[in-house]
């Protein structure tokens, strides 16, 4: 017999999803593209950049939006970028860079100054880099010569006939000066060459992801 009560309801449909919205972790992404794309043309213009601090300030930036996201579920693409962000500071601070100063630069390069007055501070980002210095003529005195490559293969060779002082490391691979070797995380050499005479080069070589070779 029908007593005519209505079915009980079931459970409410979740409310629907707008597709169009961006995802947060667009959003950030996109956020700090911008901010260092800013920063890289203001440096290209003249302005200082305090990349000092762009990337630890990024880094909080995405930990406080998974902290955020962490109560409406799973922030995959935000930790990915956290974790990439840790990684270069990470090999940054092993290979104890400055980063007040940009590398720029990709792909094979190679530097023959045969002049101190063609020396500089030699930067690149990622690649191949080869500084040939066995043709620089040095006056007396100390002479120093500043190389980072930020990914990639560091190659430095020396002059004969001087003496050289070189320190030389890799945030993550692998570091050769003078015929000494290390290898790993953080590895770091520091080498004397005595060879008499007034003259002396200081060489300051880091990568941060790679191999450095220094050889006469």
């Amino acid at each position: 017999m029908s007593t005519g009560a209505p079915p009980p309801a079931g459970p409410e449909p979740p409310p629907p999803v707008d597709r169009h919205a961006p995802a947060a972790a667009t959003v950030l992404v996109g956020a700090l593209l911008v901010l260092v794309g800013i920063a890289w043309l203001l440096d290209a213009a003249g302005v200082v950049v305090p990349w000092r601090a762009i990337l630890p300030a990024s880094l909080i930036a995405v930990g406080l939006a998974c902290a955020a996201g962490a109560f409406r579920g799973r922030q995959h693409a935000l930790m990915v970028v956290g974790v990439a962000l840790l990684v270069v500071l990470s090999l940054a601070a092993a290979a104890d860079w400055g980063l007040d100063v940009p590398l720029t630069g990709f792909g094979d390069r190679t530097e023959r100054p045969t002049s101190p007055a063609q020396l500089r501070e030699y930067r690149q980002a990622a690649g191949s880099f080869e500084l040939d210095l066995r043709q620089l003529p040095l006056p007396p005195g100390t002479t120093t010569v500043e190389v980072r490559l930020g990914v990639g293969e560091l190659v430095v060779e020396v002059p004969n006939g001087v003496s050289v002082q070189v320190m030389a490391s890799s945030g993550l691979g692998e570091v050769q000066v003078l015929g000494d070797q290390d290898s790993g995380i953080a590895s770091r050499i520091e080498a004397v060459s005595e060879q008499g005479g007034d003259r002396r080069l200081e060489l300051d070589a880091r990568v941060g992801l790679g191999e450095v070779r220094v050889d006469r």
